[in-house]
């Protein structure tokens, strides 16, 4: 994608069968950037107004509705959540966190023609460091992705933990 720099939007394509892989990926890129680089805002202008961001607490859950989840946050609450990080009394803040989180085996798994909507899978692995402390954590993206003129947005965000539902220290970046 000639010309495009990494915070311009790139269009989904609508209406011409199945989407690049490529924008997507590219899209995806740049969702990790935003967050290993704590650009909090960039990250929350993602998603959609009722975009939604769940990591379950058990391997195979269902809904976030029915069962307790690791988080499950809806725009307030990530925006809450950033402001925390941010705050400049912040716990946190006291040794910031580092992260670093690399992204791979990108597969599209559902498509909508008509609306350019698309479902994608994805692997990660993060690593963390705080106070001297490192911590890895691995696993399973699940990408619900709107299409809008101005390029996708996240309708939903599912993160799968490899040991979601083994001891886990206090995640301070989010996955």
């Amino acid at each position: 994608m000639a010309g495009k720099t990494l915070d311009q939007g790139i269009s989904p394509g609508r209406h011409r069968g199945k989407p690049d892989i490529r924008e997507v990926e590219q899209f995806l890129y740049r969702e990790a950037f935003y967050l290993d680089s704590k650009l909090y805002q960039e990250w929350l202008d993602l998603f959609t107004e009722d975009g939604l961001y769940w990591v379950p607490a058990a391997p195979d859950q269902k809904d976030p509705y029915n069962h307790v989840s690791l988080y499950f946050e809806d725009r307030i609450l990530r925006q809450m959540r950033v402001r925390r990080l941010l705050h400049p009394q912040a716990f946190s803040l006291q040794s910031p966190v580092r992260a670093s989180r690399i992204v791979g085996n990108i597969m599209l798994e559902q498509f909508d023609a008509s609306t350019g909507n698309c479902r994608v899978r994805s692997t990660f692995h993060m690593l963390e460091l705080q106070y001297g402390e490192q911590h890895l954590y691995g696993g399973f993206y699940l990408h619900d992705l709107e299409a809008a003129e101005s390029g996708y947005r996240i309708k939903m965000k599912r993160v799968d933990l490899i040991n979601c539902d083994g001891p886990l220290d206090i995640m301070q970046a989010f996955v």
